[in-house]
């Protein structure tokens, strides 16, 4: 509880109760739609607009009661660590007190880099170690270096629930890296409080035996995994409700045979990118409590779309119905995109991202309606974001009258790059921004 009691006068902003003046500061704080990507000072994350010192500007009230709040200080996100950030940093760390931090910081290896103030920063870090719950680190070697020799122990950090690591640009060419960065996670996996875990490319050649599976609830990898190891950590990970896996290949003939089938019972969020047709691997799973499916195809060249072993997935997998789907295919046929959007177990979506190459007949399905005015096709979509330009040839008027058709039911969110939209298209979308529906603002978007 706040002990600071406003001081008397008519000021309308000096007599909103602390508690209640904090919980507006944290709403303040909340992450926005755009990432930044330089800053001189630290920030809440990249997503952050915000700056928690400028509510101490307002008034000596605000000043104290932003001082007493040790969560407004407790998120650190350094950008292209720079000399004046070193200073701040430690203000804000000294400001959280031993409030749990998340702490991130980006340093590559581009000139805007300050090494010494990275090191420094670093070190700031690690000696409030035992109050990180969240840490996301983009470092060079000799900043890794610095977090290997640290000693960093099950003991020292006693709190963490979520580690990302890796270095950025070099690749973990060096041998000396790989044994330091191999030391940072033996560390962090010995933690018994840790539930994710972002390796990017670490683990590329094989799978840590010193990761804690039984634990871990979400699992961030860029390493190209087969088929089969995909369903080996999902067996090994029983808890596992976050996955993402940035290149997922075909299994060997004799490694896919050897795959049992599964059933995971938590898995909530597949996000993959897929190098080769995915129906063998939609053959062996069964996700009863999938959400979340975003599935990006990078294949080399075209192929037929197993859409019956995504279907009968989708089948096995209907206890919970899924919200949102993300599909990325370049090279898809358009027949295949109707193929999904028909899919049964799709029908209960409220958010669709389609990039794909589609014409007025597809427009025209997410259009159609029955006899009572329902759509057909994806009745609860809240949510739309179609790839235009190039991707979609349609005639203009068309993707604005899908858009004024599903305003009328339930869509609320659209997002749409304007190059190569006629000027009906064009004007009508406008129109429906000015009317209230709400469009990402993006360059290039609506």
């Amino acid at each position: 509880m706040l002990s600071i009691l406003p001081p008397s006068g008519k000021n309308v902003i000096n007599t909103i109760p602390p508690e209640l003046l904090a919980e507006i500061f944290l709403k303040l704080l909340q992450d926005d739609d755009r990432d930044l990507h330089e800053s001189t000072r630290p920030l809440v994350s990249r997503a952050c607009h915000s700056d928690p010192l400028l509510f101490g500007h307002v008034c000596s009230y605000w000043r104290g009661v932003a001082l007493q709040t040790p969560q407004l200080w407790s998120r650190i996100c350094i950008l292209k660590p720079q000399k004046s950030q070193v200073l701040l940093t430690e203000l804000w760390l000294k400001r959280a007190g031993t409030h749990a931090l998340d702490l991130s910081i980006w340093a590559t290896t581009s000139d805007a880099v300050d090494e010494s103030a990275a090191g420094k920063i670093v070190s700031l870090f690690l000696q409030r170690r035992q109050y990180w719950k969240s840490v996301s680190f983009v470092i060079t070697s000799p900043i890794l270096k610095r977090l290997s020799d640290s000693n960093l122990s099950e003991e020292s950090l006693q709190i963490l629930q979520s580690a990302s690591i890796w270095l950025s640009r070099e690749r973990q060419e060096s041998l000396d890296s790989e044994v330091a960065l191999e030391n940072v996670w033996k560390a962090i996996h010995a933690c018994k409080t840790l539930t994710y875990v972002d390796w990017r490319t670490f683990y590329r050649h094989s799978l840590p035996n010193h990761c804690p599976w039984a634990q871990l609830t979400g699992i961030t990898l860029s390493s190209t995994l087969d088929f089969s190891r995909l369903v080996n950590i999902l067996t090994m990970a029983p808890k596992l409700k976050f996955l993402q896996a940035h290149s997922i290949c075909a299994s060997l003939p004799e490694d896919l045979i050897a795959c049992s089938a599964i059933t995971h019972h938590y898995l909530e969020v597949l996000d993959m990118a897929l190098k080769n047709e995915a129906g063998h691997l939609f053959r062996l799973l069964t996700l009863p409590a999938l959400q979340i499916l975003k599935i990006r195809n990078g294949f080399q060249k075209n192929c037929l779309r197993d859409i019956h072993a995504f279907q009968g997935f989708l089948e096995r997998s209907q206890a919970e119905p899924l919200t949102k789907f993300e599909l990325s295919d370049l090279l898809i046929h358009e027949d295949d995109v109707q193929s999904y959007l028909r899919t049964q177990g799709l029908q209960k979506l409220t958010s669709l991202t389609l990039c794909a190459r589609i014409t007025d007949a597809t427009l025209a399905l997410l259009a159609q309606t029955d006899g009572a005015g329902r759509h057909e096709i994806l009745p609860s979509l809240q949510y739309l974001s179609l790839s235009t330009g190039d991707l979609v040839q349609a005639a203009d008027g068309m993707l604005s009258k899908m858009i004024v058709s599903r305003r009328q039911g339930n869509l609320k969110k659209v997002s749409f790059a304007t190059r190569g939209m006629g000027p009906i298209d064009q004007s009508t979308l406008r129109r429906l921004r000015e009317q209230g529906l709400d469009g990402e603002k993006k360059p290039g978007f609506i």
